[in-house]
């Protein structure tokens, strides 16, 4: 491993901040590789994500889910792990694997159980995360779905009792317009009729008069010679 730590010194791509020490000693090692783009790699701790109930977003944050699904503090996180193996990610894969081995034997301090154990335990507690998130989800869409079943089902009663009443309203104006239409011609027909008959009784009084001023016209001259 020693030589594998001096050919990455000679390299650039790490660096011992100590001189070289005994095999028993502990050596610290810092790498000085450029880091690549870890955007896309490496899971980030806060995420944007859409609500199931609402089209706002809202953060999600990623300690919190670890620390709601008991995932403890790790002397050496995944995500460092995920950071050195972008940082020497210019290497090959079996080189790349070599680097990382000899930096965990020359740090006493962890060993690749560490990160891969809080590896696994963070993508148990993701995957619970995500059962229950789906979960909520279901439960959302059952009760949205009952909503709106009720919603519909108010929906089809007003209307029809709106339109129950718009019959009977409808009915009523019928009802109304037919005895006005009756009671209309009623009344015409006895204006009618006591017109007809006033037209009569003053066609008969007109000929009464008449006769009676045809007396005058007759004998008007004889009644008065015989009052001279």
């Amino acid at each position: 491993m020693k030589g594998m730590l001096d050919f990455l010194e000679k390299a650039g791509l790490v660096k011992r901040d100590e001189p070289a020490a005994p095999a028993n000693a502990e050596v610290s090692i810092t790498i000085t590789a450029p880091r690549a783009d870890t955007s896309a790699s490496v899971a980030p701790s806060e995420a944007t994500i859409a609500s199931p109930a609402a089209s706002v977003t809202k953060a999600l944050n990623l300690d919190n889910i670890y620390a709601d699904q008991g995932v403890g503090p790790s002397i050496y996180p995944a995500e460092r792990l995920l950071r050195l193996v972008d940082g020497l990610s210019a290497m090959d894969e079996a080189t790349r694997q070599m680097a990382i081995k000899a930096m965990d034997a020359a740090d006493e301090s962890w060993t690749i159980d560490d990160p891969l154990a809080d590896a696994a335990a963070k993508v148990q507690a993701l995957a619970a995360h995500r059962q229950a998130v789906s979960a909520n989800l279901q439960q959302l869409e059952l009760e949205t779905s009952m909503h709106l079943d009720a919603i519909t089902s108010r929906q089809e009663k007003v209307v029809s009792d709106i339109r129950q009443q718009i019959a009977e309203l409808e009915g009523l104006v019928a009802r109304e317009l037919s005895r006005t239409a009756q009671e209309t011609a009623s009344k015409e027909a006895s204006l009618q009729a006591a017109r007809d008959q006033i037209a009569r009784d003053l066609a008969e009084v007109a000929q009464v008069s008449q006769r009676l001023q045809s007396l005058s016209h007759q004998f008007g001259t004889h009644g008065t010679t015989q009052q001279e």
